[in-house]
């Protein structure tokens, strides 16, 4: 708009000039003189004629071209105005677009519904809680340095809460999980009661080498799906898998194997389909089922719906989560996430779980148990581990142990959250080889003690020493 006004300014200015050059013209060429004649004695009309009257108008000529100095003068100036207008317009809407990619993630999230639930006044409480855990920080093995450090940064986050309760609500998240790390630093300096927690013999400590390391039958350029052995306690090793083949999204069937070695030297297989084709109801979605007592597990096609499905009558049967995200909604993720693992399946000692995030949960990872029977839910814990910062979770004896990314070749387990007394350990460091970057299945066999890992087209298995 500015640039089009500029534009118009400087034509206007244009159009001046040249009427008063077409004045001037008019003025030297129509000017005329009434003339009176009379008649000399020898019969001859003549006449006096004034010709100053066309002399060429010096004086008019000075002022018009003092007048197109200016007028040139003028437009120079505006031009200068309008280059240096398109500079500040282009830095303007370079500026315009940083702040609309920065707010494209919250507009994301605006769209998900993730503000809903959220508040400040929830935020504040989080942070006045930190106070009360530096206490129990101060009975671990740390300095007083670290500790006024620990205190400078609560202060500073109150404070900052406080002015964004006036103003600011976009930072919101950022210091939701500013205080989620100061919290995690504190964890790390507070002693932990053993006694207090029931399986902390069994926590796990490392994890071997790979075991067993297959490609599935599908080859490596379908990288996602599951694989394992049926994870329900006593059951006879049943080895099975499936492989996500439309859009490594979706798939229709799963293969069992009757042994390991069928398993080994692909034979004697069966091929089981779950539905008529990969994108349909019941269809399987996403790489997080699991083979217990029989029945596949896994997240029902384009739905926050889990699906059960017997491989020995052949039905399915399925529930709804309340609440839980699925379409991409709370994947695992690092960067890049790792589509379609919102509804993720476990089974250890204990028995069947789902693994998965909920708005009212502002997306940390909820953890429920599962009437395997009927798919009822009998008991939920909320974790405050935010399920876009992991790479994937298991279940062993009632505790949620989550990985994330180290490098291609390296994940590493980080935290620990047991069922039975609702506490949570973020320290942990057990890393662990793997065949490459994405990591989209594990769970763990409570029959052999192993980690069944799917891994870019690989299947692996880990021995977990505890």
């Amino acid at each position: 708009v500015i640039k089009k006004m500029l534009r118009l300014q400087m034509a206007e200015k244009h159009r001046v000039f040249v009427l008063c050059l077409a004045f001037l013209i008019l003025l030297t060429t129509v000017r005329t003189q009434q003339l009176q004649g009379f008649e000399t004695a020898t019969g001859v009309c003549t006449c006096n004629l004034n010709l100053s009257v066309w002399d060429f108008p010096i004086q008019d000529f000075k002022t018009l071209a003092t007048q197109v100095e200016q007028c040139i003068t003028s437009v120079k100036d505006a031009n200068a105005q309008v280059v240096a207008r398109e500079s500040r317009i282009q830095d303007a809407s370079a500026t315009l677009k940083n702040l609309s990619d920065h707010l494209k993630q919250f507009e994301k999230i605006n769209d998900e519904g993730l503000y809903n639930p959220l508040n400040f006044r929830l935020l504040e409480q989080e942070v006045n809680e930190l106070g009360s855990k530096l206490q129990d920080a101060k009975k671990g093995k740390i300095t007083d340095e670290l500790l006024q450090e620990l205190v400078s940064e609560i202060e500073d986050v109150q404070g900052k809460v406080q002015n964004m309760q006036s103003y600011d609500k976009t930072n919101l998240l950022y210091f939701r999980d500013k205080v989620r790390k100061i919290k995690n630093r504190l964890q790390s300096c507070s002693t932990y009661d053993i006694e207090n927690i029931q399986c902390y013999s069994r926590l796990l400590s490392n994890i071997s080498e790979p075991l067993v390391s297959e490609v599935n039958h599908q080859g490596t350029s379908y990288p996602f799906g599951a694989w394992g052995k049926d994870s329900m306690v006593g059951q006879p090793d049943k080895y099975w898998m499936y492989v996500l083949i439309s859009s490594h999204i979706y798939v229709n069937y799963m293969r069992i194997y009757p042994t390991f070695g069928n398993f080994v030297k692909k034979t004697s297989y069966t091929d089981l389909a779950l539905t008529t084709s990969h994108t349909t109801t019941n269809s399987i979605m996403g790489p997080g089922g699991v083979l217990y007592n029989n029945s596949l597990y896994y997240n029902c096609y384009r739905a926050g719906d889990i699906c059960k499905y017997n491989v020995v009558t052949r039905a399915i049967t399925s529930s709804t989560i309340p609440g839980a995200g699925y379409n991409d909604k709370f994947p695992y993720c690092y960067y890049s996430c790792y589509t379609y693992t919102d509804i993720d399946f476990s089974a250890d000692e204990k028995g069947l779980w789902v693994i998965y995030a909920t708005e009212a949960n502002y997306g940390n990872i909820v953890i429920s148990k599962l009437n395997s029977e009927t798919l009822n839910i009998t008991q939920t814990w909320n974790t405050r581990l935010f399920k876009r910062a992991v790479t994937n979770a298991f279940m062993v004896c009632g505790m949620l142990y989550a990985t994330r990314f180290v490098t291609a070749d390296v994940e590493e387990i980080f935290y620990m959250f047991d069922t039975e007394t609702s506490s949570e350990l973020s320290t942990l460091k057990i890393p662990f080889t793997k065949i490459g970057g994405r990591v989209s299945n594990i769970h763990y066999n409570a029959n052999d003690k192993r980690l069944y890992v799917f891994n870019e087209g690989y299947m692996v298995a880990y021995e977990l020493y505890f």
